[in-house]
């Protein structure tokens, strides 16, 4: 089954300064079959941002995955300044317009000083190959422990595999990944003058070598 994916951190839906941004627009402008989010936001018994959005992007399948609640985006260190409807739940989100076969969370640790807490990854099978959303710590020296973890409970399965996210790392430590091999080359972060790389694609053995591209930055 061939699949057009993304990976978007949308950094709960404002900018670097606490101003909203179109959520909807950034998604409707990746136009793939899976999108997969990182820093999704959601207050009250609302939708998130991101199935709001996929609501109107055409993707019928969502699946949402909160890793903190009750938290506000002054104590995730998303803003600077306490900004409407602060506190919420935040975590990752799978958009999809073709149906999986089956969704699942895997536990891949905590790292000191990390307001998150302990991390999973979104895992989606799709007829033919799963697909792995994972946003790793920003504190530098435990995620590559988490990517261990989740290449462990990943384990050495016959379905190809693709991991997408936000690893918080860059080119070269993502190589402790083998065999999985990065399918994007490009800046990412931070989004207004990007100079590192740390939101990766990443093929797992027997899927086929893909051309890939960074976007444009959005918020």
């Amino acid at each position: 089954m061939a699949l057009s994916l993304a990976s978007l951190n949308l950094h709960c839906g404002v900018d670097r300064h606490g101003a909203p941004y179109s959520v909807k627009q950034a998604v409707a402008a990746l136009d793939t079959d899976v999108v997969v989010v990182q820093e999704n936001w959601r207050t009250g018994d609302r939708p998130g941002i991101a199935a709001a959005a996929a609501a109107d992007c055409g993707y019928p399948y969502v699946a949402e995955l909160d890793l903190v609640t009750g938290r506000s985006l002054t104590e995730l260190r998303i803003v600077r300044r306490v900004v409407p409807d602060d506190r919420g739940a935040w975590g990752l989100a799978v958009l999809s317009r073709v149906p999986w076969r089956g969704c699942a969370s895997v536990r891949i640790g905590a790292a000191s000083r990390d307001p998150v807490g302990s991390r999973l990854a979104q895992i989606v099978t799709f007829a033919g190959v799963r697909v792995v959303n994972a946003h790793l710590t920003h504190r530098l020296t435990r995620g590559p422990g988490q990517l261990r973890r989740l290449l462990a409970a990943l384990g050495a399965s016959a379905e190809p595999t693709v991991i997408a996210g936000d690893l918080n790392m860059c080119r070269p430590t993502v190589l402790l990944a083998r065999p999985y091999r990065p399918a994007v080359r490009g800046r990412t972060w931070p989004a207004h003058r990007p100079v590192a790389q740390i939101d990766h694609v990443l093929l797992g053995p027997g899927v086929p070598e893909v051309t890939g591209v960074v976007g444009p930055a959005v918020g």
